[in-house]
């Protein structure tokens, strides 16, 4: 009896797991993110950019599996927010420095020709990342451009309906 439910309850992980996997690949591309997450422009402007061939959830979701789950834990909410009308422009989006750094040392195989760190005489990135300096205050519009919504007297912050 135990042995046949551990054994229902392990294929039933899988099986769920494996479904989890095909959902996710089906909605990470950034044009489905743009469906119902108020970022048409970023993405618009992402396309022109130097990590053109990088996509959001790349930089933009914690590593691991864990990090998956938690990007469509979030992008659930950003679907809620969309259809309910109920969001601010622009929302906060998470970018961690060990997603730069994967890169851009060497680590993720999946990008061979990103531009390694090194030390120049105007910027010494060994001295930046020990004393945990965020990549983003010298490159914080390196993806795209940031604050798009946003004008100076916060007319048009958020898209018209």
């Amino acid at each position: 009896m135990w042995k046949k439910l551990m054994i229902g309850g392990l294929v039933t992980i899988v099986v769920l797991y494996i479904l989890f996997e095909i959902g996710y690949f089906a909605t990470s591309s950034p044009h489905f993110c743009a469906k119902c997450h108020e970022v048409s422009k970023y993405v618009t402007s992402w396309e022109s950019s130097v990590h053109s061939n990088v996509t959001c959830l790349e930089c933009h979701q914690p590593q691991g599996e864990l990090g998956k789950f938690h990007a469509k834990a979030r992008g659930l909410n950003y679907v809620f927010q969309h259809f309910s009308g109920d969001y601010t422009i622009p929302t906060r989006a998470i970018v961690s420095d060990q997603e730069c750094l994967t890169c851009h040392l060497g680590d993720n195989k999946s990008f061979p020709e990103a531009i390694r760190l090194k030390n120049t005489k105007a910027i010494n990135h060994y001295k930046t990342i020990k004393e945990s300096q965020s990549c983003l205050e010298c490159h914080r519009d390196t993806g795209h451009d940031i604050d798009i919504y946003l004008t100076t007297d916060l007319e048009s912050a958020k898209p018209s309906s």
